[in-house]
């Protein structure tokens, strides 16, 4: 499960980057009065979602290795600062659009219905990405147990109400079916007679993913050193150059296939695929915390480790079938529901009752256990029932790739590394297999 997830977070970030660089792309192209295709080359041979070629992109993803490689000090100062400016655009962009605002654009407020709401929320989640590379930089921050939950929470909230306030200045401004797909508000400004304004929400835009570009490339770089150290990927990707101090081949490897998935693919392709990697890491993450919370190994007795299982089952089945009714029906009926959600609530419930905690927090721990990863498991499986087959099939491929990779590989490798280090006495084997 922890290699599942591993590797869905690397997916998660190489595709998340490749979307952003394709963006750059088209919001460059409107700077230099271009339409946010021109720049593209379109292979007619060759599918549509897979056919418009992005050098550019490609060129974008380069120089960020380039800076990601040389410091991490460096690129954090280059973030501080273009972090300001950054800001200083968004309220611009808020500021601006909401005085070109038309109440007529929100009359149909719902034109899709309820279940158009839930499938963006479910495609929403690409705005999402980013706030937990916070989490990678545990090893460079002075006070990490204090640090790393605020920087969590706090960006978490900043970026949903940005992210809300700007969808609101977005949809006054311009009718939702006049949105442009790849440069949104560079092109509803210009609509709403401020071309001038299109300039320096393209720089801002540009400004901002190379910023993006930036944090994903020095945290999915982390992510893979740290799976490297205990050998469940090749080692040499975890060693860091002492001069420069960062993971250099883990940097390179990863922005490799940024560039190479970004030069082919179409970004509604990526921020579905991305957006089934992420809710499925999140829903795991949830999962994570119930099994750390109620269970320690050699110290939850067997009825109450039988209980928290019973109970997780029941979370999980609940959720899909929650999730699968709703995907699959066309109708508006919901008379699965009142069987599905009371076995969740139930379920919670007895998870709360029956089985004692086995572990508390030491110093910073998620509040209203287990309510809030229960709930967060539902939501998150919820919205994966939002997202189309395709997607999911694409997903279950690249599943069925780590698995291979780790059951051949992987596994034995990190046990070799475990054995070695408990003959040396070297900690406690695999207890203690990435130190």
């Amino acid at each position: 499960m922890a290699f599942i997830a591993a590797g869905n977070i690397l997916l998660e970030y190489v595709i998340g980057g490749a979307a952003v660089a394709r963006s750059w792309t088209s919001y460059f192209a409107t700077l230099c009065n271009h339409k946010p295709e021109d720049f593209r080359i379109i292979v007619h041979s060759m599918s549509e979602d897979y056919g418009h070629l992005d050098p550019i992109a490609v060129v974008v993803v380069c120089v960020i290795c380039v800076l990601a490689v040389l410091s991490t000090k460096g690129s954090s100062r280059f973030n501080y600062i273009a972090s300001i400016i950054h800001v200083i655009v968004i309220l611009f962009i808020i500021i601006a659009g909401f005085s070109k605002a038309d109440a007529k654009n929100y009359s149909d407020f719902m034109p899709f219905g309820i279940r158009g709401v839930f499938k963006s929320s479910a495609v929403l989640f690409f705005a999402y990405v980013g706030f937990d590379a916070v989490s990678t930089m545990a090893e460079e921050t002075k006070n990490p147990a204090r640090d790393i939950p605020i920087g969590l929470v706090g960006s978490m909230v900043i970026t949903t109400a940005a992210y809300c306030l700007l969808a609101v200045a977005l949809c006054l401004m311009q009718p939702f079916r006049e949105i442009n797909v790849d440069a949104p508000f560079s092109v509803a400004f210009e609509a709403v007679g401020m071309s001038w304004a299109k300039y320096i929400v393209a720089a801002g835009a540009l400004k901002g993913m190379t910023t993006v570009l930036l944090v994903s490339a020095v945290g999915q770089a982390r992510y893979l050193t740290h799976i490297a150290r205990t050998h469940m990927m090749p080692p040499w990707l975890a060693q860091v150059n002492p001069k420069t101090g960062t993971p250099i081949n883990a940097t390179i490897v990863m922005l490799s296939a940024t560039a190479i998935i970004a030069f082919f693919t179409e970004l509604d392709i990526l921020a579905n695929l991305l957006s089934i990697s992420t809710l499925f890491i999140f829903m795991l993450v949830a999962l994570a915390l119930l099994v750390r919370r109620y269970y320690v190994s050699g110290e939850t007795t067997t009825a109450n480790r039988n209980k928290l299982v019973a109970c997780i089952v029941l979370i999980l089945a609940s959720s899909i079938a929650t999730a699968a009714y709703w995907g699959l029906s066309d109708n508006d009926d919901w008379i699965a529901y009142v069987i599905t959600v009371p076995i969740w609530f139930l379920s919670t419930v007895a998870l709360h009752v029956a089985v004692p905690r086995a572990r508390n927090p030491k110093l910073w721990g998620v509040p209203l256990v287990p309510w809030l990863p229960s709930a967060s498991i539902a939501i998150n499986i919820f919205l994966l029932g939002s997202i189309d087959g395709a997607s999911f099939a694409r997903f279950g491929i690249w599943t069925v790739v780590l698995l291979l990779y780790y059951f051949f590989f992987g596994l034995h490798a990190s046990y070799d590394t475990a054995k070695e280090a408990a003959e040396n006495k070297m900690g406690d084997g695999l207890k203690k297999v990435e130190e």
